[in-house]
């Protein structure tokens, strides 16, 4: 596989992060919500579910990365995962979003981890075929910020949704939204699947490593200067943003009353999302990723910060710092993705193995179990001022919305901007890496020969 490549395999590739936002987009939004106030479950009990289904990623994303590496077969070691991953995302997805009730709270925790456990079957090996598609440092820059593009567009499809939902249908609950979401869901996914394995090569995968098993392999991985580091930046902005996302709805219905402007004020904050991804691509190409991503955290901490004391008919002045930090969004969820694709250069470098998937089931695991740590602890903490959905908010629960949306959100966006200010991996080191692995890569193609 050429370091570049041709416009169009990135384009189709990137097609599944379309359908993936989608899908993630409710889970930390209107889930919790519908589940607590219309299905009556309390908040304590749900986070504890979102909680506890997120854990056995510790497990399922390690293992899943690592026997996506192994995997020799016709069709690739990556492709395979995606035909087996989509029945299981499509039934989790249909059970999830248009509960029959009663239902209790066991029934939410099976098919929670139902949708997860397909996630994790396809994401993984989608992502880690990404970074397997060029080995170039801004062509792997723009393969992730062609998929943000795609995930962003997923984002404002359901954000659209909410919108006709909301304001024309005037439907306005959780519960309904859940069910358009879900439907579009159940068309997109396949749809996006038939492309990938059709449309897109993967690269012939190398002969298997020598059989470690997975938590050895884990452990040889945190020895990674970069890894490390890109993992605890990773976690601050995934805890920041589940802060955020726990409390969103109940932010713009009990302290803005703007409820049924929730739509639209998605649309916006999404589609300066994609306005602004050339943007951090050209300051990645000047100033490197890893600046970039800072400079975009610290943005983003005052754009949140600002909107601290807001309270309700403050819904414009809100809208304005909430579409300004939609400039970063694409930033957050690429150049991690981008930076962690040179990151597994230098293992291979150091160990002489390609272990992309297990890199980024790593990676992602982090990133789920961070979002639902910070989702339990958020939702846990506002449980405990009498904060309860389906009656008049009290002072103290709508204090503690206003702490959980912009304060707590500020302290981990700036601290992961600390973070990757001085990332030790640069374009210029990452191309003597390269350079360093396709001499390697020559030495053993002429010793094979000789042989």
């Amino acid at each position: 596989m050429p370091a570049r490549i041709d416009r169009k395999t990135i384009l189709v590739y990137g097609t599944l992060g379309c359908p993936i936002a989608v899908l993630s987009y409710p889970m930390t939004l209107f889930l919790h919500p519908h589940y607590a106030d219309e299905l009556g479950l309390g908040l304590a009990a749900i986070s504890t579910v979102l909680l506890f289904s997120r854990l056995t990623d510790f497990v399922t994303d390690p293992l899943m990365g690592w026997l996506s590496d192994r995997t020799r077969s016709r069709f690739g070691r990556r492709k395979p995962y995606l035909v087996i991953g989509l029945p299981v995302m499509m039934l989790g997805i249909w059970k999830l979003f248009m509960p029959e009730p009663p239902v209790d709270i066991w029934y939410m925790l099976i098919w929670n981890m139902v949708v997860y456990l397909g996630w994790t079957i396809m994401v993984l090996p989608y992502n880690a075929w990404g970074a397997e598609l060029s080995d170039n440092y801004m062509v792997r820059a723009s393969i992730t910020a062609t998929r943000q593009v795609y995930v962003i567009s997923g984002v404002i499809a359901a954000s659209v949704v909410i919108w006709i939902y909301q304001e024309w249908l005037n439907r306005p609950d959780p519960g309904e939204v859940l069910t358009g979401i879900g439907l579009t869901l159940l068309v997109m996914l396949p749809a996006s699947v038939a492309l990938l394995l059709v449309l897109v090569p993967e690269k012939p995968a190398p002969a298997p490593s020598r059989q470690r098993a997975w938590w050895r392999e884990i452990s040889s991985m945190w020895r990674i200067g970069p890894f490390r580091r890109m993992v605890y930046v990773a976690a601050a902005i995934v805890i920041g943003e589940a802060s955020r996302h726990a409390v969103l709805v109940f932010f713009m219905e009990d302290v803005l009353q703007a409820a049924d402007r929730i739509g639209r004020t998605f649309i916006l904050y999404y589609l300066m999302g994609v306005a602004a991804i050339p943007l951090w691509q050209r300051l990645a190409r000047r100033y490197g990723k890893h600046r970039s991503l800072a400079g975009a955290m610290t943005f983003s901490a005052l754009m949140v910060l600002a909107t601290a004391f807001l309270g309700a008919g403050d819904y414009s002045t809100f809208l304005i710092f909430y579409v300004l930090k939609g400039a970063t969004f694409g930033a957050f969820a690429y150049l991690p993705l981008a930076i962690l694709a040179d990151v597994v250069d230098v293992d291979t470098v150091v160990t002489r193995q390609k272990r992309a998937g297990l890199f980024f089931a790593v990676f992602g695991a982090i990133d789920k179990i961070g979002l639902a740590v910070g989702l339990f602890i958020a939702i846990q903490v506002l449980n405990l001022t009498g904060y309860d959905p389906q009656v008049e908010p009290n002072a103290a629960g709508l204090w503690m919305i206003r702490l959980e949306y912009a304060v707590i959100p500020t302290f981990f966006f700036l601290l992961a901007s600390y973070l990757v200010w001085n990332f030790p991996l640069t374009s210029e080191r990452h191309s003597r890496l390269v350079a360093a692995l396709e001499r390697r890569e020559a030495r053993s193609l002429k010793t094979a020969a000789a042989a």
